[in-house]
């Protein structure tokens, strides 16, 4: 059973005053694949609000921010190909965990992350630092003591240890628009990953580009949680949950797939997860 935090729910103005729904009436509320594929965007997107920028040495950025007001947070990891290499995520941690294992004592946790932790047990490390309302910026921090994806890091790299779809990229490359109905319903989490082929000192014009997005059940609509692009000799990997919802990622890129850009080329991979 996936249970969402009391907190969540009151932060999104849900309240339960009503006795739970019938099996029928949870199945008729409930959008068809279809549905979800004929909704449309909504104009406005979730805010996403920084809580944590992080610089290392080494040209890695990692941000957490939280999407507002649906409630998600999220992490955007940023790499220069041959300078630094993305982290591995363990498999479980909450982005609490993850933001104490990448960051020093002497840095400051955002209290959303402590929120957004869940129902198991704050790390014993929390006791060691101090909990901020405050936007935590750092720059030069050493590179985390942490695992990171094996192997060299070029185009037909893989990232993530499974995937639900993977393209290595080749010039005209469509874009992709991936559901999560179509990989068995709704998910906790949205990764998406990104890696621009061409060498870092290109036009920055010539970037890949990924969007994140949950479906609104009021709105009957998609509602854009992120927005990022990865430009030449760079790659990206973004995250979005901490909700069990349906989810929609679009990869695509800024030169329109056109096949006569012969260098224009990214590789991509993305899944749905709890």
């Amino acid at each position: 059973m996936r249970v969402i935090p009391a907190l969540l729910a009151a932060s999104a103005g849900v309240l339960l005053l009503n006795a739970p729904a019938t099996a029928s009436t949870q199945a008729m509320s409930e959008p068809t694949a279809e549905e979800l594929r004929a909704a449309p965007i909504a104009e406005e997107a979730d805010a996403e609000v920084k809580l944590a920028l992080l610089r290392y040495g080494n040209g890695l950025t990692v941000e957490f921010n939280d999407s507002r007001p649906s409630g998600d947070v999220g992490l955007v990891q940023t790499a220069f190909i041959g300078r630094a290499r993305l982290f591995a995520r363990d498999s479980g941690d909450s982005f609490l965990e993850t933001y104490l294992k990448i960051t020093p004592a002497s840095v400051a946790v955002p209290q959303r992350l402590v929120e957004a932790h869940g129902t198991k047990p704050l790390p014993a490390e929390l006791q060691r630092r101090t909990v901020t309302k405050e936007l935590v910026e750092v720059d030069g921090l050493a590179t985390p003591a942490v695992p990171t994806m094996s192997g060299a890091v070029n185009c037909n790299k893989t990232y993530y240890p499974w995937y639900h779809w993977r393209d290595v990229g080749h010039p005209g490359m469509p874009p992709r628009d991936s559901y999560s109905s179509s990989y068995g319903g709704k998910y906790v989490n949205a990764d998406s990953w990104l890696i621009n082929c061409l060498s870092a000192g290109n036009p920055p014009q010539i970037a890949a580009h990924h969007r994140l997005f949950y479906f609104n059940n009021v709105l009957s609509k998609w509602a854009e949680q992120s927005d990022t692009l990865v430009y030449p000799g760079q790659e990206q990997h973004v995250e979005k949950g901490i909700i069990n919802r349906y989810r929609r990622i679009i990869q695509d890129d800024t030169w329109g797939s056109d096949p006569n850009c012969l260098s224009c080329t990214y590789t991509r991979e993305g899944r749905f997860h709890d």
